[in-house]
């Protein structure tokens, strides 16, 4: 049962958040993903589907932050930035009261990734809110107990060893477009879908990029055909 000592904690917590969100984003020390990085990630594939979609739908992201922080990080495996894993537990998911009395140790981890670019900046990518942050004011906002750490070497060997991060393949996808598409332009609009807003609207802006790489129309028409052929539609 929650306590009100937990709830007062939750209250302060979401308060200087919001704070720190707000004058992180007006003076530079938060960001949105930008053109070159939503470049990057158009060419990184998660089952048939690229992670410049699968990131900025929060549907897609939030609460899938091990899958989502190995994709991101993957976007500056080629540079000569540096780019690490962190596995830490953060107080949006330690005082959140919805997860008060959990038995498992690990329910407040999150993963995010720390890029050190050459120009020594620390930049934080949480691909569960969405933003880029400086590390000193992420850390002001969630106060990160690190438990462990993947550095560039380690993500390169399992990137390389793992079957689902492989060059799209519309053949062998070509049946997750039509489900997960629709599924993804049904949100948007959305409060928490920032990145279908009117005036960014950068979500609408891949999946009709994407649509048009692989041919949607026809790739949907094929599917169609083949349910019909296998007596699945009429």
């Amino acid at each position: 049962m929650n306590t009100k000592l937990q709830e007062l904690k939750w209250k302060l917590y979401k308060y200087k958040y919001k704070h720190l969100l707000v004058w992180g984003l007006k003076n530079g020390f938060i960001k949105l993903y930008d053109d070159n990085l939503i470049d990057k990630l158009r060419n990184i594939y998660y089952g048939g589907i690229p992670a410049s979609i699968l990131l900025l739908s929060d549907g897609m992201s939030n609460g899938y932050c091990y899958d989502r922080a190995l994709l991101m990080s993957k976007a500056f495996l080629d540079d000569e930035d540096d780019v690490q894993l962190v596995y830490a537990t953060i107080d949006s998911l330690k005082l959140n009261p919805q997860f008060a009395g959990k038995d498992d140790p690990l329910f407040a981890d999150h993963c995010i990734v720390e890029r050190i670019t050459k120009d020594g900046e620390h930049l934080i990518y949480d691909t569960s809110s969405g933003f880029v942050y400086d590390k000193r004011l992420y850390w002001l906002m969630e106060h990160p107990k690190i438990r462990k750490i993947n550095k560039k070497s380690s993500i390169i060997e399992f990137v390389k060893s793992d079957e689902y991060y492989h060059p799209e393949d519309i053949k062998r996808d070509k049946y997750a477009t039509p489900l997960i598409l629709p599924m993804i332009e049904m949100t948007y609009g959305r409060p928490t879908e920032m990145y279908s807003h009117i005036g960014i609207e950068l979500l609408q802006r891949e999946v009709e990029h994407f649509k048009k790489v692989i041919n949607y129309d026809d790739v949907y028409k094929e599917i169609d055909d083949d349910m019909k052929r296998l007596g699945l539609k009429r």
